[in-house]
């Protein structure tokens, strides 16, 4: 296995809590950079006391989005602490905040601030709505904005109360985004010699994940509405009630695909129903499409319905619990799940980044810090403890 970690030399100086600022430094300490995360003095990052679950005391929310970083506790207050992080920040390559916009600029740490004695560091802000416009200066969270961008209008199912996203979605999506900037304006550092001002947000990765429907919209679609699996694209396309639960099938918006579909679940029939004729047609009448499919479908269980549509080449997926995706082949030979020492936690389940590189390493060995456990430490000597 290689020994390097492809940002290995950049440094970051972590201002964030919650999930998509810490999500977005952790990736960046997966790759090798440096992080001092900077915590509350007393109290440090919120999830460190967020729950539900602790290990020994230690979060697991909190274990889980800050692996591989140091913890230095500052009072953004205290103006010695201000003069102390102004130097960390002349000495860092990056800066990342999610904080209300605003804030650090209130103790001289904005971008305007540290430009002029840091001309080189990337300074990346993740804010909810955005560094300006009308709503800038309010604090969001995925639910709010799942909410506002429209994204929860159109999912669940037809005719039931909204439903979210089962994940902090648009948190992790605007880390991924932030990372994206931060590496892009790194190799444009090299160039220019200079850094810049990075800046995302919850509400523009919606937007951006929903660029699809924003398009079909204003090309005379129809207002999305919620479609539970369904897609308004395409169909066949969602999940479907077997004997023993449900498989997802895929059935490409192609003739190829969907006759192969109808031999394998054994209703060829369907494929001269005029109701079905091209994909158009059976996106309009989705609904008589499903009751035809799974009339055929609860004859039989999940497993013998995957081998069939398998054979057929029709892209299809049994519906499974966590509990059976962690126990598959598939994930253990990816090695995506693993068991990590922590100081006082103990073992702690791990997932690695998604990223594997033939030349180089990724994922920190490191655990997440205990608050303020890298007091003194300065990025030289943080450089050499990997």
């Amino acid at each position: 296995m290689p020994d390097a970690y492809p940002l290995e030399g950049v440094r970051v100086l972590d201002f964030t809590q919650y999930v998509a600022g810490p999500y977005c430094s952790q990736v960046l300490a997966d790759l090798g950079a440096t992080v001092l995360k900077v915590e509350r003095r007393g109290s440090g990052d919120v999830y460190r006391a967020q729950g539900p679950v602790f290990l020994e005391g230690e979060s697991v929310s909190f274990l889980t989005l800050n692996r591989g970083k140091r913890s230095i506790a500052m009072d953004l207050r205290d103006e010695a602490d201000q003069s102390a992080l102004r130097a960390l920040a002349a000495e860092a390559d990056v800066l990342v905040e999610n904080m209300t916009p605003g804030t650090l600029a209130r103790y001289g740490l904005g971008y305007s601030d540290l430009s002029e004695v840091a001309p080189r560091l990337v300074y990346c802000s993740i804010s909810g709505f955005g560094q300006r416009g009308p709503l800038a200066a309010e604090g969001a969270y995925d639910l709010t904005i799942q909410a506002l961008s429209g994204l929860m209008s159109m999912t669940g199912h037809p005719d039931q109360p909204p439903v979210k996203v089962p994940v902090a979605a648009l948190d992790f999506g605007s880390a991924l985004y932030a990372v994206i900037g931060i590496q892009s304006a790194l190799w444009q550092r090299q160039a220019s010699g200079r850094g810049q001002w990075v800046q995302t947000s919850l509400l523009e990765t919606s937007l951006a994940w929903l660029s699809m429907h924003i398009a079909t919209r204003a090309a005379g679609g129809e207002e999305p509405r919620p479609l539970g699996t369904r897609s308004p694209f395409f169909a066949p396309y969602e999940a479907y009630e077997t004997a023993d639960g449900f498989i997802v099938v895929v059935g490409t918006g192609g003739g190829d695909g969907w006759e192969r579909f109808c031999r394998a679940i054994g209703r060829p029939e369907l494929i001269e129903d005029e109701r079905f004729g091209d994909n158009a047609l059976r996106v309009r009448n989705v609904e008589q499409l499903r009751v035809e499919v799974e009339q055929r479908l609860l004859t039989a269980p999940t497993a013998h319905w995957e081998r069939e549509l398998r054979a057929a080449n029709v892209p299809c997926a049994p519906v499974q619990t966590l509990d059976e995706v962690l126990a598959s082949d598939q994930v253990a030979s990816l090695g995506a799940v693993r068991e990590a020492d922590h100081p006082v936690a103990g073992p702690v389940t791990e997932v690695r980044l998604p990223i594997s590189f033939s030349a180089a390493r990724s994922t920190a060995e490191r655990g997440a810090p205990r608050l303020d456990q890298d007091a003194d430490a300065r990025f030289g000597e943080a450089d050499d403890d990997r």
